[in-house]
């Protein structure tokens, strides 16, 4: 993640602790994260051909009734540096930020194939009762590992695929062990 974008989302923290509203913070940096996905929009609002008066126009038009006057005053703030891409990852920071402070650790599920609902709460059982945290859970399909799952938890990682023991025994045979 950006330094930049990190520092954004510190000094976003630290607005939102002194005006007790993170959650509005939470909600308007969605809005803006998911704007940030368009690819046409990112083009206009971070083009250094573009004069600042028309972007910040455009954004007020799209944004004034759907997020706070402080969130305008960020993204128009970003769009006169040409960085309004650097949304999402603000958002993201922010996320962590807010999930530290509340004692949430964030966890991301790889598996081969979409986990069931039984399947992931059994892993995420298993992840909260060995890290004695609550956890804020993202998964994701990758066929690369053939079956099994992966579970990264900040700087933990559990390799429980397929692929892994595979080579785990393709390196025993070698050895001969």
């Amino acid at each position: 993640m950006a330094l930049s974008a990190r520092r954004y989302a510190q000094a976003l923290f630290l607005i939102a602790e002194e005006k007790g509203d993170q959650d509005q913070w939470l909600a308007d940096l969605e809005v803006l994260a998911s704007s940030s996905r368009n690819s046409d929009f990112i083009a206009f609002i971070d083009s250094p051909k573009i004069e600042n008066v028309k972007k910040i126009k455009l954004i007020k038009e799209a944004f004034s009734k759907s997020i706070s006057d402080l969130a305008l005053n960020l993204v128009s703030l970003l769009a006169t540096r040409n960085s309004v891409a650097s949304l999402s990852s603000i958002a993201d920071a922010y996320q962590e930020l807010v999930d530290s402070e509340k004692g949430v650790e964030r966890a991301e599920i790889v598996s081969a194939v979409k986990l069931t609902d039984e399947q992931e709460k059994g892993i995420v059982d298993k992840l909260t009762q060995m890290l004695e945290k609550e956890l804020s859970v993202t998964t994701y399909v990758d066929e690369s590992i053939l079956g099994g799952y992966l579970a990264r938890v900040g700087d933990r990682l559990l390799d429980g695929s397929v692929k892994t023991q595979l080579e785990d025994m393709r390196r025993e045979l070698i050895r001969g062990t």
